[in-house]
């Protein structure tokens, strides 16, 4: 039970962090003068951070160890810092340039293959 509710929570922390990255995005995108509001700052580094300790939390419960028994954890992390490290250039870039879009598009690259990775497990 304890597995269960901690895979869920891991999942919806993933979701939100993949839906603030695209709304902070959109909202650069759509009014590039315009600052984002504060909360937009703030939420996802509070919601990372569950995020990490439920990812942490899993490892334990499932004994998976990143290159060890589970190759796939491993190369999901790698690219849990690539998604991170584009994330912070297309934040950085200035709005509807192609570094932007970019590094936007490499982003949702990098997450499309992260959850393939977490559904399948294939390596």
């Amino acid at each position: 039970m304890q597995y269960i509710i901690v895979k869920h929570s891991h999942m919806l922390f993933a979701a939100v962090t993949v839906l603030l990255f695209n709304l902070r995005f959109w909202l650069r995108a759509a009014k590039p003068a315009k600052p984002l509001p504060k909360i937009l700052k703030i939420l996802p580094h509070f919601n990372d951070t569950l995020l990490l300790f439920t990812g942490l939390w899993l490892m334990k419960i499932t004994h998976f160890t990143p290159f060890g028994n589970a190759n796939w954890l491993g190369v999901k992390l790698l690219l849990l810092l690539g998604y991170i490290g584009l994330g912070m250039i297309t934040v950085r870039a200035q709005p509807k340039t192609g570094k932007a879009w970019a590094g936007y598009g490499l982003s949702m690259l990098c997450v499309a293959a992260i959850i393939y990775l977490a559904r399948y497990k294939p390596l």
